[in-house]
């Protein structure tokens, strides 16, 4: 069976790619190939590969921008492809994430292990944050119900999955209405709009009827009319911060 469900290779030469592509065959179901770094992002946006082969240098949109552009992506096995061994290059490549940095020519048996050992990595670090996520979950509950909101209100849900997205994946949090409240009100068939005075609401309950020796354990002030209550976003970004910190 094939580790990998979709292979993007972006590769000037034919040759090249050509000879990825049998070294793969056996280990990818299917590839996408290009020369072009703008194609190659639309194909990554488009596809969603999990194996990405990108030649670190390409005319116009380079690898490193499309290693760029994936960055924020942990479940994608990259690996960056280089004529040049330069220490600049390399020093780069692991910076945005990559894997491996594979030098050519290329020589199968060590092409396959770097790519099937990149795969295990990946999978064992998924396992691993599997098991993280699910204590980061626990926390968040925790919190949530000393603070005092409700688990029956509409807020309560919304912002426990608010709160386990900036715990989890924090370069989502920005900017807060299109990757906090929109994808939210599309999962639970609602509007942004609802989404945001919906946590409001369980923000607000916790401020004027929730622990106040909690409120301020988490937030560091007092609940009162001078200081007022937190934003959404200030809510959330420190109280994931405060779970984050405890949990490490």
């Amino acid at each position: 069976m094939a580790r990998f469900r979709r292979t993007l290779i972006v590769e000037q030469k034919d040759d090249y790619v050509k000879q990825i592509k049998e070294m793969l065959r056996e280990e990818s179901a299917s590839f996408l190939c290009t020369t072009d770094g703008g194609e190659a992002l639309e194909l990554y946006d488009r596809y969603h590969p999990d194996l990405v082969l990108v030649e670190a240098i390409l005319p116009g949109y380079d690898g490193f921008e499309l290693m760029e552009h994936m960055l924020p992506e942990r479940d994608v096995v990259k690996i960056v492809l280089t004529a040049m061994n330069r220490k600049l290059i390399i020093k780069k490549a692991f910076e945005l994430g990559a894997a491996y940095v594979i030098v050519k020519p290329y020589v199968k048996k060590y092409f396959v292990q770097r790519v099937l050992e990149a795969a295990d990595t990946l999978k064992k670090r998924q396992n691993i944050r599997a098991e993280s996520d699910q204590l980061i979950a626990g926390k968040i509950s925790v919190a949530l119900k000393r603070l005092g909101i409700p688990v029956n209100i509409k807020g309560y849900k919304l912002l426990r999955e608010a709160l386990l997205t900036a715990c989890m994946e924090p370069a989502k949090m920005r900017p807060f209405n299109v990757n906090i409240y929109m994808p939210l009100a599309k999962k639970y068939g609602s509007t942004a709009k609802c989404v945001e005075r919906n946590i409001r609401h369980a923000i607000e309950t916790a401020a004027i009827r929730g622990d106040a020796e909690a409120f301020y354990e988490y937030f560091g002030y007092t609940i009162s009319s001078e200081k007022g209550k937190p934003t959404n976003g200030e809510f959330i970004a420190t109280l994931a911060e405060k779970i984050l910190s405890r949990y490490e």
